[in-house]
This record gives structure tokens, sequence and C-alpha cells, in this order.
């Protein structure tokens, strides 16, 4: 029997959970069962190792990109339905909002047997007016009508969904976003790496891995950071990742005191020994649907303070492997933090529960796995 012929289709390569998911499912699924490509716009971050990975299966999608651009969207979307056709795909399988958008039109024009989706987050939230919200549910409900699975990360995310009248409860799966459990678990706390990374470093380090852009809330970082550093000279805060926001963390940084204590370090393709160096693990995102950092920070034996967003509390368990606080609150953000670096004994249980606590769903053998399940053959 000849392979499933699948196309799994991504906005653009950035770094991401998304992406990641994406990439990581095109590369491990079995060729014996399934012939899979990978469509994605061009310029992004992982590009050039989905190429060297993926050869030919990478193909680059003309005018797919992030910004709504009603031209581009139209050609994107046409061009993707012929792809569909000339290459007689049976599985179609979006991740992310435009190619989710764009991916299940062009495949429900084609006929496309199978359609699924991944919900990394919805393309609505609690911080749009409401005629934008409006507008978001309404059309999340006209493309779930084209979609034969609705994949989410988080049972949350699920929960959202029907509340809003998107779907049939018959119609949704959990599959977590994997990571590479094995080499986060197996990574030595150490300070060494980072503290080569970053001269100067005081005793203790609060840190994240993430985009600086609106959704991480990288602001909201540099405040938390503001403010536990106007009680202790001892600690420094690390945000490795890039962003849109970089300029405007580093210039709020400065004019909060505390330019020389958020150490900003940009894209890295070493973040995981980066991040053995943390203390406490702080992210402060405005929504999400389950960050990938977190079971990576808490499989190094990392507690973690974080937002209480969709699918957070589904892996971060309140006073035993980290904290949980409401978006926008540096306030209580830093009184957490503030508690972890005053009690060694605390960060110590905390991390010991961390690291014993991610479960093996979130691996990516786990993913690629569940995923294989739900494409058949």
């Amino acid at each position: 029997m000849s392979p499933i012929r699948i196309a799994i289709i991504v906005t653009r390569l950035d770094l991401g959970g998304a992406q990641e998911a994406a990439l990581e499912t095109a590369l491990r699924l079995d060729p014996g069962r399934f012939d899979v490509r990978l469509l994605a716009g061009r310029g992004g971050a992982l590009d050039a190792r989905a190429s060297g990975a993926l050869g030919k299966r990478l193909v680059p999608v003309p005018w797919m990109v992030h910004p709504v651009s009603p031209l581009r969207d139209f050609l994107a979307a046409a061009w993707l339905w012929a792809y569909l056709i000339r290459h007689r795909i049976e599985i179609v399988h979006t991740h992310s909002s435009k190619a989710g958008l764009l991916g299940r039109a062009a495949a429900w024009l084609a006929r496309t047997p199978k359609v699924l989706h991944t919900v990394h987050g919805w393309s609505f939230n609690d911080f749009q007016s409401a005629p934008v919200f409006g507008f978001f549910v309404a059309l999340e409900r006209v493309l779930a009508r084209a979609t034969d699975v609705l994949v989410v990360v988080a049972a949350s995310l699920r929960e959202k969904g029907l509340f809003h009248g998107i779907g049939r409860s018959d119609r949704y799966a959990l599959v977590r976003a994997g990571v590479d459990l094995a080499a986060w678990s197996g990574t030595r706390r150490s300070r060494a790496f980072l503290a080569a990374a970053v001269p100067g470093l005081r005793p203790r380090v609060v840190g994240v891995v993430a985009n600086l852009k609106p959704q991480k809330a990288p602001l909201d970082f540099v405040r938390t950071a503001a403010l536990v550093a106007a009680d202790r000279r001892d600690v420094d805060f690390v945000y490795v990742g890039g962003g849109p926001l970089l300029e405007a963390a580093r210039a709020l940084a400065v004019d909060l005191g505390v330019g020389d204590r958020v150490r900003f370090l940009g894209w890295r393709d070493d973040p995981r020994r980066l991040a053995a160096g943390f203390d406490v693990f702080l992210l402060c995102s405005l929504f999400e649907g389950l960050p990938c950092v977190l079971p990576q920070a808490l499989s190094l034996g990392i507690p973690v303070v974080a937002t209480q967003v969709d699918g957070a509390a589904e892996i971060v368990r309140e006073g035993v492997n980290g904290y949980l606080c409401q978006p926008r609150d540096p306030e209580a953000l830093a009184d957490r933090v503030g508690e972890l670096l005053d009690d060694s004994g605390l960060r110590r249980r905390m991390g010991r529960a961390a690291r014993a606590g991610v479960a093996p769903e979130f691996s990516y053998d786990a993913m690629v796995r569940r995923s294989a399940e739900l494409y058949g053959g």
C-alpha cells in the first residue's frame, strides 16, 4: 500500500512551539506509512534546519506572510489549492492561525479527504476589542466546519472552543506540542555556561526563553525585574530571545533603573544550556495555548513563576513545582519570584518536583505517535 500523502502547513518556520511541532512531526513520521511535505512561507529562523533535514519535502509557499494582506492571502490560498490538487494530497494538517485559515480554505476547495488543524492558541483572546474578538470567534466557527479534527495542545482550549460554539466535542483531540524531553531533562543544572555567556552575573538569576512580542509581555518581565531588584542586590535577570519589542524592553529597563540588571541575549542556538543556569524561570505571557518553554524549564528542574493562561495550569502545579499569577500583574509575579529567591529549600523542593512531574505526553515521541493515530493508515 502506498504511503498516505500529507501536507503539513505552517505560516512560517519561526522559532516557536507551533513551528517546532510542525517540523518535528514532518521529520519523525514513519516514511513507510506517510509521504509528508512541510509547506511554509519563506524567511523563518528554522528554514535552514528544515531544508537540511527535509530536502525537497520542505515546500516554500509563495505569498504566505504573517500580516493580513488580502491580495497575498488570496494568492497564497490559490497556490495551496493548486498544490493540493496537483500532488493529490490526502491529509492536510495546519498549524498557526494564518496557515489554519488559508490551508483549510484551500483544502476545502480541493476536497481534501481529511483536514486537521492544531490550535496552539485561539485567534481570539481577552485582550482584543469586542468587535475583533467576535469576528475571530465567528471565523473559527466557520473554519471548524471544514475541519475533521480540531487538535488542541491543552484541554482548556477545547473547553474554550466549545464554550464559544466552535466545532463539536467529538471533533476535538488532545495532542500536546512536544519538546525534546530527553535532552532537556538530561541537561545538568550548572551556572558555568550562562556565566561564560554573561560575565559578571550576580549570585541569583531569574530568566526566560521567549520571543519579545506583545503576546509574551516582555515589558512585564522588565517591570517584574525592577520590583524584585529594588529589594535585592544579589539577583540578575536574563532574557533569551529576540523580537519586535527588544528595543522597547531595553529602554524600559534603563528607565526603571535596571539597565545593568536585565541582560538581553537575543536568539541563541543553545537555550537549554543557558537556562540550566537559572534559579527561577519567569514567563509573563498575556495569552498562550500551552507554552512549550514550561515543560522545558520544569524538566530541567527549575521552579516556574508564570501567568495563568489557558493550559499553563495543566503543567504548573500551584505551590508544588511553581506559581501562577494573573497576566499584567508584575507585583504578584515579583512577590512569587522573591519568595523563591528567599528560600533555597523551597527552590530545591520545587525543582525536584518539577523534574519528576513532566509527563511523557509532552515528548516529541508522544506527539508524533498520537498524530499518526489521527492520520490513520
